[in-house]
């Protein structure tokens, strides 16, 4: 059965979610410190990485928590500063991996259907997608709390793939984090391509739903993938 489609998730698939956060949360600190907190960086930083494994990336008040549970009141001044400097960060590093968009251009023109479904916010995930400058290139794109799912199942898959009319068996999946984006991929059907990039990229599969069908280091390898996968379907 020949591949037809192709979905990719979004963070460290596409863009360098990893280092952006890394950073844009490392300069917050800094500007948090240069307002007047009385705390080092180091310390304060990792409080802060303890705030948003607790509470999520989507969560809104980070730096008040951070602050709390530093034993200090809420400073508006502070977390202004904060905030300023991890949206300015976070913008600057809002950039394409650079064999994204050749990969992405390369397949539709060679007649795959590509699209996106990823778990996480929709107004966020699209956000990035429109700032990567990537929303016009994908056919169809689905975050999971669009269809009512807190993350990747096999609903949001039938939503990505319905308007290709393809089956699960002739779409490829390429995410990076093993137990929330490959694992779900390979209980929906999908062939799962790991792309190992980001701060996942040294997990190790704990289960054999986590084991990929595939691996590949950078996005333009996909192409190899698909040949093998077409070279082996003619072999049956």
């Amino acid at each position: 059965m020949p591949v037809r489609c192709v979905l990719f998730s979004i963070d460290d698939v596409l863009y360098d979610s990893s280092l952006q956060a890394y950073l844009a949360r490392m300069n917050a600190v800094r500007a948090m410190v240069e307002a007047g907190l009385p705390v080092d960086p180091e310390t304060t930083f990792n409080v802060l990485k303890s705030v948003v494994a607790e509470y999520g990336r989507d969560y809104g008040k980070h730096f008040d928590r951070t602050l709390e549970r530093l034993g200090l009141k809420v400073s508006s001044r502070i977390i202004a500063a904060a905030v300023a400097a991890y949206h300015d960060t976070k913008f600057a590093y809002l950039r394409p991996y650079p064999d994204t968009v050749p990969t992405l251009i390369k397949l539709r023109e060679q007649g795959y259907r590509i699209g996106v479904a990823s778990p996480g916010n929709p107004v966020k995930q699209w956000e990035k997608l429109i700032r990567l400058g990537l929303q016009h290139i994908f056919h169809h794109v689905v975050i999971s709390m669009e269809v009512g799912c807190e993350r990747l199942e096999p609903k949001v898959f039938e939503e990505a793939l319905k308007p290709f009319n393809v089956s699960h068996g002739e779409a490829v999946y390429v995410g990076c984090r093993l137990n929330t984006e490959i694992r779900p991929a390979k209980r929906a059907g999908l062939i799962t391509v790991r792309i190992r990039r980001g701060e996942h990229r040294s997990e190790e599969p704990k289960s054999s739903e986590e084991i990929p069908d595939y691996e590949i280091s950078s996005l333009s390898e996909i192409f190899t993938v698909l040949d093998e996968i077409s070279k082996r379907g003619k072999a049956k």
